[in-house]
């Protein structure tokens, strides 16, 4: 008996995953998503920045997201996994954080898997004594998703991006 195809593409053409390397390689199913958000925060940019690059404490302006470190100290090199969600639909994000320069306020985190796999790049600059501005760029492969849904997927994560960043300015702010 025949399959007969279905009308998700993803369905019949699945991603090739080599065994020993578990992100998605670019192929027909797999989405490239990027968005950009910026912000302008009547806060410090060292204080934004601080609170950016405390990894554990996303967990507190993220909603639903809790944050394990894996290894290092918050510098480059430190590895750790953002879950957002409620388990079964809960989303591990497994990122290493690749170079922070302090004095630039810049970071560049790689996302590798087990799903989301791509480049994170933060920087906050000053705009005056007690003001800042936040640019948080994301470049991401979500796999078993159809290019088509990539505009709307970036505009949902641009918005709950949005969230998040004003429940940290809320949080550095009390």
């Amino acid at each position: 008996m025949a399959s007969t195809p279905s009308s998700f593409p993803c369905l019949d053409d699945p991603v090739p995953r080599p065994s020993e390397h578990p992100a998605p390689a670019k192929g027909p199913c797999v989405a490239t998503v990027k968005f950009t958000v910026t912000r302008d925060l009547p806060l410090p940019a060292r204080a934004v920045f601080d609170e950016l690059i405390d990894w554990q404490g996303h967990a507190k302006w993220v909603p639903l997201t809790r944050v394990e470190i894996l290894k290092g100290d918050g510098g480059p090199g430190t590895e750790f996994i953002a879950t957002s969600g409620i388990w079964p639909a809960a989303l591990p994000d497994r990122m290493r954080v690749d170079s922070l320069d302090a004095d630039a306020m810049t970071v560049r985190v790689t996302k590798f898997g087990p799903v989301l796999t791509g480049d994170v790049h933060l920087k906050v600059s000053s705009t005056g004594d007690q003001t800042s501005r936040l640019e948080w760029v994301e470049d991401v492969l979500v796999p078993y998703m159809p290019q088509f849904l990539a505009k709307p997927v970036a505009a949902a994560a641009r918005q709950g991006f949005q969230t998040s960043i004003s429940r940290m300015a809320k949080l550095i702010a009390a």
